[in-house]
């Protein structure tokens, strides 16, 4: 059912971009609703890593996921930038999973705290873009602002109605308002150059707490987060006096809705396949193994080192060498090395962390894809560095 607003016409599209994003939002909800507890449990996993990834990429960090688990287990730095003007990213992961431990979703409530003793990451060094003590107070601010945005909303029985609203206070807000851009001088090779940057507003806050809203509605049964749902472009149109412009940003949500409610629901069914594979797996083991508890931490959250599974399984240091010895001898869990520490992930997902195979020496051999990806990153600083020889040379 579309809803009415200012009496405009709306384009057919835009009209059938709203019909699918509302049958998304209520399938997504008939799927949640229905999931087996196991699959209910992965999704929480996955969610909790989507959201730490949405919302470190939202204040403007810049990494791969590999990287993302590099340093999660404290392997590794998250950007070789410089994180200039960001806040810290461990900051920023320890309020996000302290908060995620009060959702009204008990599955996502019960993993945070354990992954917040399991984040090994370390401290951004004072000075360098992290002012860890006071980032802390910053994200809490942000978390909070965000609870105190949604929750003065008027009550909208149309989740479409409710997302133009949302959208409408953040172009009104201080603090998720797009910012005025500043300027940095940064060092390229021999000379100092300065470049226009904007920081992010932090709406992967609203996109955080906004299941929370629909839960209390009725739109959903679980406090889902949902990242990605807010757009951009979308808050600086919103408000427009053009009809075109308030037309296209009405489009906008929808797409928005109806792609995030799409991906969730395809999380759902990754994860119900998963599960499948796990406990076909657990067929050929004794029944009090741990095994499948650690394949759904792998295949849920993604590449951990061996500390932090003791942590998240509150195993032994001998225990869990000894699950995962099993795993890697059946090649359920495979292993790659970093820092001098072994980093595990599960071969069981749809979706790997990292597109590997084994060569004949039992390590890793890296897939097509995974080169491919190398070679298009290497080829991107190729060209940027083309670009300013030329620069230079114009110049001199």
């Amino acid at each position: 059912m579309l809803y009415s607003d200012s009496g405009l016409a709306i384009d057919p599209a835009i009209q059938s971009c709203e019909l699918e994003a509302c049958l998304e939002l209520g399938r997504l909800d008939g799927s949640v609703a229905m999931c087996p507890p196991t699959v209910r449990q992965l999704l929480a996993l996955r969610s909790l890593r989507n959201l730490l990834v949405s919302a470190l990429a939202g204040e403007g960090h810049e990494f791969t996921e590999h990287r993302f688990h590099a340093w999660f287990a404290g392997l590794a730095t998250l950007s070789d930038e410089p994180a200039l003007g960001k806040r810290d990213p461990r900051a920023i992961c320890e309020t996000i999973l302290t908060e995620l431990g009060h959702s009204s979703w008990h599955e996502l409530a019960d993993i945070a705290p354990r992954f917040k003793r399991a984040l090994l990451a370390p401290a951004a060094p004072c000075g360098l873009g992290g002012r860890s003590g006071t980032d802390h107070i910053d994200i809490r601010k942000i978390i909070d602002g965000a609870h105190g945005l949604v929750n003065q909303l008027p009550p909208s029985p149309h989740p479409l109605a409710d997302l133009r609203q949302v959208h409408v206070s953040l172009g009104e807000s201080l603090l998720f308002a797009p910012a005025e851009p500043h300027y940095q001088t940064v060092l390229l090779g021999p000379r100092n150059v300065t470049v226009e940057r904007h920081a992010p507003p932090p709406r992967w806050a609203v996109e955080m707490v906004w299941g929370e809203r629909w839960q209390r509605s009725g739109n959903l049964s679980v406090a889902l987060p949902f990242p990605g749902l807010i757009r951009a472009d979308a808050v600086n149109t919103i408000t427009s006096i053009d009809p075109s412009d308030w037309c296209a940003a009405r489009g906008m949500i929808a797409m928005a809705l109806r792609d995030v409610t799409h991906r969730l629901r395809q999380s759902i069914v990754d994860a119900g396949a998963a599960c499948k594979r796990i406990e076909a797996l657990q067929a050929d083991r004794r029944a009090s193994s741990r095994a499948p508890a650690l394949l759904e931490l792998l295949d849920g959250f993604g590449a951990l080192r061996s500390s932090q599974i003791e942590i998240l399984l509150d195993a032994t240091r001998l225990g869990v060498r000894a699950i995962l010895s099993g795993l890697l001898d059946s090649g359920i869990v495979a292993r790659i090395k970093l820092s001098g520490v072994w980093l595990f992930g599960t071969t069981l997902s749809m979706r790997q962390l990292y597109p590997v195979s084994c060569n004949a020496s039992g390590g890793f051999a890296f897939s097509p894809a995974a080169i491919g990806e190398y070679d298009e990153s290497m080829a991107d600083i190729d060209r940027l560095l083309a670009r300013y020889e030329h620069g230079a040379a114009d110049t001199d």
